[in-house]
């Protein structure tokens, strides 16, 4: 973020230098030329005539500025030096280091108002300390008389950059939307904000950009139905017709400088050609899993057509260690792109490598990546998001969620739990449940708030003197259940629930509880359940000129979807990343990036087991599904 420093006015005939800042120009020169870091020199250099400053380039007077505060460490001297050192292009990391150490050397009473937070906030995200960078900075003091204009909108841009770093979309949309409008006087500063505020629309999701509507500015609103109208279109004559009455409504919305770059995006291209590497596992533990992501990867090439290379296949053994070197001969060789690896410790070394090509890892990470490098996943923590996200888009608030113990359910009730926080929401109740266990029908009985019921059933006898005859209800509080695990685990728990009387509630569980083939015997009780998965297990049609309508006999089936999701997606990475608007539908569902945090995105299909088969609930009437 470039800060622009208000400067004196320039003096006429000023351009040669006085002798004595041409003796402080020399005297920092042989300094910064020295290979050896040394001391302030001495005796102490005198202060500078601040109108001579302005004839410096910028790297000399940030350097001349902070000698000056460190030999004299006045405040209003050392809110300068750091301000220089901030309205640097670049600053290299020695002088962050001397801008934050005279920054903290200030008395604390000097380092409260406003302002000043704001510059040591700057210095600690300049330095990638983020959670430094918060702590300064606090909260905004409209009563703070250093609360500029220009304070306000530098503290405000730099909350903005927090909560994306964080990955609180939502909230840092709202930090972009109400920065806007401050940044009218400056045209690059404005349209990096609305490309901020474009990818932050991209990074929500459906239900919470359904929450942004008449709960953010006014402006607010508008971007979002630009958005929708945009992603929804199905062609270039529909995503003009879209943005034609989008700008009759809002004619004066900023965003409409947008517009003839985002309707440039229709049609989408393929990014340009060349050879694709792949690796994956192929002997080893993940073997069964590589081998089927590989043969998706190898249909969707040749459905692809013959425009894209050659494909090279690598084996990595499942070895981060070898995944990693292979990474590195692909990128030294030239390839195009790269897909895979797999595993996540091999996913968390090749996204921490400084050489990269355009990738598309196979799984999630917590390393923050490079720009062209992206992950796809098929996993629990998804499903755990979509279930959230659909149970709210249908007004489901109140979830009582019952998984079973273990690693499984441990990540989905993280996963479940963190996506009701970004809704603003919270589950009733999380149980855990070992579903071999002799008293599960005992426990699933006080999940759902049996004992409670027959509780005030006698209470209400004991206080009337009545012998009643009364069922006990399932508890009141809760709207919706979400029950997850592998297909055997939920097959043993939902006839608890229909003994209880739960099943009259909606029941959601992940797509674990579906093994990807009918089963009407087994599956008899998980009637009524609605899952998210991969529309290719419900297609007639196979995707990507398959052949035949026979149902799907592959081992796993998901995972060969994916393989041909990941192929397709890295054909097009790029154009996707500069035009977030756009979804591409693949096997495993509809897929949009995310270009904040790098993360392909899922809308999987939805189904529901209806005597005892899972029917697809949701199957589009045209391309353009929401």
């Amino acid at each position: 973020m470039t800060t622009i420093v208000p400067r004196p006015h320039q003096r006429a005939g000023s351009a040669r230098l006085s002798p004595r800042l041409a003796l402080l120009l020399l005297t920092t020169i042989i300094v910064a030329g020295c290979a050896t870091p040394r001391p302030d020199p001495t005796p102490e250099p005198e202060p500078v005539e601040r109108e001579d400053l302005v004839e410096l380039p910028p790297e000399v007077r940030a350097s001349l500025l902070l000698s000056e505060a460190r030999a004299r460490p006045e405040p209003e001297t050392v809110r300068e030096a750091v301000a220089a050192v901030l309205a640097l292009a670049a600053p290299s990391a020695d002088q962050l280091e001397r801008a934050d150490r005279l920054w903290s050397e200030l008395p604390d009473a000097e380092r409260e108002p406003q302002a000043t937070r704001l510059l040591g906030a700057r210095l600690a995200a300049e330095r990638r300390d983020w959670e430094q960078a918060r702590e300064r900075l606090g909260a905004d003091d409209p009563d703070d008389p250093t609360r500029t204009p220009e304070v306000y909108r530098q503290g405000l841009s730099l909350h903005a950059r927090l909560l994306e770093h964080e990955g609180q979309w939502y909230q840092a949309l709202d930090s972009r939307l109400r920065l806007d409008g401050q940044l009218i006087m400056e045209p690059g500063l404005h349209g990096e904000n609305q490309q901020r505020i474009w990818g932050l629309l991209a990074a929500l999701r459906p239900a919470q950009r359904e929450q942004v509507l008449g709960n953010h500015p006014p402006d607010g609103d508008a971007w979002v139905r630009l958005f929708i109208a945009l992603r929804n279109a199905g062609s270039p004559e529909e995503a003009r017709q879209a943005a034609a009455q989008w700008r009759e409504r809002n004619p004066s919305h900023p965003a409409n400088s947008l517009l003839p770059d985002l309707l440039a995006s229709f049609p989408l291209g393929a990014d340009s050609g060349g050879d694709t590497l792949v690796l994956l596992p192929l002997s080893g533990d993940l073997a069964e899993l590589g081998n089927a992501v590989l043969d998706g990867i190898t249909r969707a090439y040749y459905a692809e057509g013959s425009g894209n290379g050659r494909l090279i296949v690598r084996d990595t053994r499942g070895e981060p260690d070898a995944a990693a070197a292979l990474y590195r001969r692909g990128v030294e060789s030239g390839v195009a792109r790269i897909i895979g690896p797999l595993r996540r410790e091999s996913v968390q070394q090749v996204a921490a490598s400084e050489q990269t090509r355009p990738t598309v890892l196979l799984n999630r990470t917590d390393v923050r990546a490079h720009d062209n490098v992206s992950t796809l996943a098929l996993n629990p923590e998804e499903d755990a998001r979509a279930v959230a996200d659909r149970a709210a888009r249908a007004g489901w608030n109140h979830a009582l969620v019952i998984l079973p113990e273990g690693t499984f359910g441990d990540r989905v009730a993280q996963a479940h739990q963190a996506a009701l926080a970004e809704l603003e929401l919270q589950a009733r109740a999380v149980v855990r449940v070992q579903p071999t266990a002799d008293d599960l029908n005992a426990t699933i009985g006080n999940a759902v708030g049996i004992p409670q019921s027959e509780a005030r059933i006698r209470d209400v006898a004991r206080r009337t003197g009545l012998e009643l005859e009364a069922d006990p209800q399932v508890r009141a509080d809760v709207d919706h259940l979400f029950v997850a695990g592998a297909a055997g685990q939920v097959r043993r728990i939902v006839p608890h629930l229909h003994f209880h009387r739960a099943t009259q509630l909606p029941i959601m569980a992940t797509s674990h509880v579906y093994a990807g083939y009918p089963d009407p015997r087994r599956d008899a009780d998980l009637n009524g359940i609605v899952f998210p998965d991969a529309p290719r297990l419900f297609d007639s049609i196979r995707p990507l000129g398959e052949m035949g309508e026979e149902p799907l006999t592959e081992e796993l089936p998901r995972f060969v979807a994916l393989g041909m999701d990941a192929l397709r997606l890295s054909l097009r990475q790029d154009a996707v990343r500069a035009a977030p608007h756009h979804q591409l539908p693949g096997g495993t569902g509809t897929w949009g990036l995310n270009p904040l945090s790098h993360e392909w995105v899922r809308e999987p299909a939805w189904a529901r087991f209806e005597r005892g088969e899972a029917q697809r609930i949701d199957r589009p009437a045209s391309a353009g599904d929401t």
